[in-house]
């Protein structure tokens, strides 16, 4: 139970550090060390991500996964007409989300 309450914690530090990963590479600068110690924490992201989406997600909103990770949700719920679904998406995405994502909007 413990592990279900800290999951969008850890996601969320996941996500931080996958980011920054994705700045790096976008300014050419991956050394093969930041891609040993880099990739890992992207699997294992994807991993915690897709588990997160399926048990706390569904809980959440109340609504089965169409997609594979949680942003991809947020995204889709964000895009909804409005409804509370759409109110918590939308917070989520702009105050945890889009702040941290290099390019402004985080997608999914």
């Amino acid at each position: 139970m413990i592990y279900l309450l800290l999951s969008p914690w850890v996601l969320w530090g996941i996500y931080c550090a996958v980011m920054r990963l994705k700045q790096v590479r976008e300014a050419n600068a991956l050394t093969t060390s930041i891609k040993v110690m880099g990739y890992p924490w992207l699997f294992f992201g994807l991993f915690v991500d897709f588990v997160v989406n399926t048990i706390f997600g569904s809980l959440v909103f109340l609504d089965l996964p169409r997609e594979w990770t949680l942003s991809s949700r947020l995204w889709r719920l964000s895009n909804l007409e409005p409804s509370w679904r759409q109110k918590w998406a939308l917070w989520i995405r702009i105050n945890l989300l889009d702040p941290i994502d290099p390019s402004g909007i985080h997608k999914g």
